[in-house]
């Protein structure tokens, strides 16, 4: 009974420190914006791929005041615009009255209290980054943090940018979060950059926030077609979700806010040099097209648009049916003109009247479809643009 007491004893006690030996490694080092931090009360170390280090120098650091609460066992960390409170034992902490899950919880061990780093860190704005050849945390301020993230994130993009003018799938998604699951993604990439030739020229960028991991930012890029297939000039914003992963800035999303094509009415009037033959087949293809769409008729409109697939049709269909259940539009072709003209394929700029039947107004739109050429030798539209 004994030596049952004194096992379940020295159990207790090891549970209760929860600190390892040091003795066979070597210590951790913790820097704050470059300076190394000393710890008079003890000693910071590894628990579930955690570090802990004792509380007050890390928050003084950080410029925030200490309080202490013996009785609860909490310590909180305050500035003027952020408390963080953590309790011994406890796996949930708050963050300006906000609970947060902890990875590991606060410890009390020979009268100091630690807690876990990269949490504090983060909470506070900034990033900690451990490197564990060198066995050390290094923290880096909100402050100081913002200036080389907005850095960073301006040379991910340009980055980016830069690959896709070489048209290097690979290395353009070597800048995206999760890139080992992007397969395909790289595959349709490649695809594109054997059909269009594209060059992108980034007119404006800024970084719109930068919070914890997490950061977003705005880009207006000007892309010109320099060859392939023909895809008009456009002007395009993008906004960029981008997310810190291991320390590294990637792109986990980018979407298309607005664009617009750069093409005029002059360009779009221009006449290009066209057989006799393909002018008439592709102006009654349009034709027919603006009478399907005023008839509300998805089998006829179908009938003028290019067919990849029987997915592709039947979602094609699908949209059509819900546009003409919720709209009653007919539309008047005014003039159009097929200024691009190349082996198997064609544009058209189309100036369109459209009037909606519910309250008799009318607008006059103006656009661009793109003709491919089939086997056959009939002309169908494979894609279409609206210019403002």
């Amino acid at each position: 009974m004994k030596k049952c007491s004194a096992i379940i004893g020295t159990s207790l006690l090891a549970l209760v420190l929860s600190v390892p030996a040091f003795a066979a490694e070597k210590p951790i080092s913790v820097y704050v914006n470059g300076t190394n931090l000393t710890f008079p009360a003890g000693t910071p170390y590894l628990n579930n791929n955690s570090v802990l280090v004792p509380f007050r120098v890390v928050f003084e650091k950080l410029g925030m005041q200490v309080l202490w609460d013996a009785a609860t066992g909490t310590v909180t960390g305050s500035s003027p615009n952020l408390t963080i409170s953590l309790k011994i034992g406890s796996k949930l902490a708050t963050v300006n009255g906000t609970v947060k899950k902890l990875t590991v919880a606060p410890v009390s061990s020979n009268g100091t209290t630690y807690i876990p780093l990269r949490f504090v860190a983060e909470a506070t704005g900034g990033t900690a980054v451990w490197d564990a050849s060198s066995r050390s945390v290094k923290i880096t301020t909100a402050a100081t943090t913002a200036a080389s993230d907005e850095q960073a994130i301006t040379a991910l993009i340009k980055q980016a940018i830069q690959y896709y003018n070489e048209e290097k799938a690979v290395s353009y998604y070597s800048l995206v979060d999760d890139a080992d699951s992007l397969t395909d993604q790289v595959t349709s990439l490649s695809y594109f950059f054997q059909s269009y030739d594209i060059k992108t020229t980034l007119e404006s960028l800024k970084v719109l926030s930068i919070q914890g991991n997490e950061a977003t930012a705005y880009t207006v890029e000007k892309e010109i077609r320099t060859g392939g297939y023909y895809i008009p000039d456009e002007r395009s914003e993008y906004l960029y979700s981008l997310v810190r992963v291991n320390g590294t800035w990637k792109i986990s999303e980018i979407t298309n806010e607005d664009r617009t094509v750069l093409l005029t009415k002059e360009q779009g009037m221009k006449a290009a040099t066209v057989p006799q033959g393909d002018a008439a087949a592709i102006k009654e293809s349009l034709a027919k097209y603006f009478q399907a769409m005023s008839a509300e008729d998805a089998s006829a409109t179908l009938a003028q648009m290019y067919s990849y697939d029987e997915e592709y049709d039947t979602d094609t269909r699908a949209s059509l049916e819900e546009f003409f259940s919720e709209f009653d539009l007919s539309y008047t072709l005014n003039q159009s003109n097929i200024y691009y003209f190349a082996d198997g394929e064609a544009a058209v700029y189309a100036q369109t009247t459209v009037k909606d039947a519910a309250d008799g107004e009318s607008v006059d739109q103006t656009m661009i479809f793109i003709y491919y050429q089939t086997e056959t030798g009939g002309w169908m539209i494979d894609d279409f643009y609206y210019l403002d």
